[in-house]
């Protein structure tokens, strides 16, 4: 079964740079008509007793008072966005920057709302007029290297990433990006170094752990990618990417129990990625939950239709039900859109084999080991013959 992982960059855009405004924590929202002082300090002030609704609340008195005030209409666009409200944000911006187009932190926010929109070039554009406002700010850097590495730009990205730790040599963050567009770009040791002193740096931020765990993962030192993996998972539990890549490592060494585990896991923390569902319904079928699997199967090609690795998975759910028919369309249907599926064309075979035809079993069933020799083996791991 092939393992699809998404990008290990993680986006964590934070506002941090943002002069007047402050991160937002838990305190509820309280008087719902602020005094003018009290308004002033909600939307102002930096200490963090505040929630994004009671800033939302003081920015918009102030604004009510003096709708021209720039840094209110910039310090309740953050908050908007924050909120997951983007349009309100960035309508907020808009008219921030129009009325004091050299405050650096409303573009840097702006870029910022623009990529949670994932329009990077715009996202650039805002943080290139923020770092030639306030070219010193490690953030500004630090994010602009974010939408490069989103566009897949490594060279502007790396740059990027050098300079706002040249600028700030304990940026926890900013060390775990470089690292992990190391990573991508298969300079694992840099990445290892880049990883290990973000973690030093940040002990709490689970993402760097669970990007060094792929590193040893991939080096194949099972047992501290495990650990890191753990590590991640600990700090943030609802982490559907790292139980999915560990659910992954525990299937690839057959302990097929606690991938399901992981698995599930996965889907529960995000059901909308659909080779979550398909390495389930694999699972499934190999453990004997035959109809668990299809179920499966079925909602991962719901998600990405005719994706020849569901197929191929659903395919051989069939061939153990029994179903030879609808195994063989399945593989049929991988091998149309990846005709060097080992898989496919060994199950295929063995599906014809059962059928009674002699000669197209034998031709499938060599395609296939010609593949991957050991394929008789697998599929013996699997519980067929």
């Amino acid at each position: 079964m092939k393992h699809h992982e998404t990008s290990a960059i993680c986006f964590k855009l934070s506002a941090a740079a943002l002069v007047m405004a402050l991160l937002a924590q838990s305190a509820p929202a309280t008087a719902r008509s602020p005094s003018a002082a009290q308004a002033r300090q909600w939307c102002y002030s930096e200490d963090k007793g505040g929630s994004e609704d009671q800033r939302i609340a003081g920015c918009s008195a102030v604004l009510q008072a003096n709708p021209s005030n720039a840094v209110a209409l910039a310090n309740r666009g953050e908050m908007f966005r924050r909120k997951g409200e983007t349009e309100r944000a960035l309508a907020d911006l808009n008219r921030a920057i129009d009325l004091d187009a050299d405050n650096a932190a409303a573009w840097f926010n702006r870029g910022i709302v623009y990529d949670d929109l994932g329009d990077r070039d715009h996202a650039i554009m805002d943080y290139t007029r923020a770092i030639k406002l306030d070219p010193d700010d490690a953030w500004y850097y630090n994010n602009r290297g974010n939408s490069y590495s989103g566009k897949n730009d490594y060279a502007h990205a790396l740059a990027d990433y050098n300079r706002a730790i040249k600028l700030d040599p304990k940026f926890a963050l900013a060390l775990f990006n470089r690292g992990t567009a190391y990573r991508e770009h298969g300079e694992t040791d840099r990445a290892l170094a880049d990883l290990d002193l973000s973690i030093k740096l940040d002990p709490t931020y689970g993402p760097a752990y669970g990007n060094r765990a792929r590193i040893f993962r991939d080096r194949g030192d099972r047992d501290r990618a495990l650990a890191d993996f753990a590590k991640s998972i600990e700090l943030g539990r609802y982490n559907d990417r790292d139980f999915y890549a560990r659910a992954n490592m525990y299937f690839d060494a057959q302990d097929y129990a606690l991938a399901l585990e992981d698995y599930d896991r996965a889907i529960n923390a995000n059901a909308s990625n659909p080779a979550a569902f398909n390495s389930r319904c694999m699972t499934r079928a190999i453990l004997g939950r035959l109809q668990e699997a299809l179920d499966d199967c079925e909602q991962s090609l719901r998600m990405a239709p005719n994706d020849p690795y569901t197929l191929d998975s659903r395919a051989l759910t069939y061939l153990k039900l029994g179903n030879l028919d609808a195994a063989i369309a399945d593989y049929d249907a991988a091998l149309g859109a990846k005709p060097e599926l080992g898989s496919s064309l060994y199950g295929r075979g063995l599906a014809k084999r059962k059928k009674g035809d002699a000669a197209g079993a034998e031709r499938d069933i060599a395609a296939a080991k010609a593949i991957n020799a050991g394929i008789a083996e697998v599929f013996s791991q699997y519980g067929i013959e």
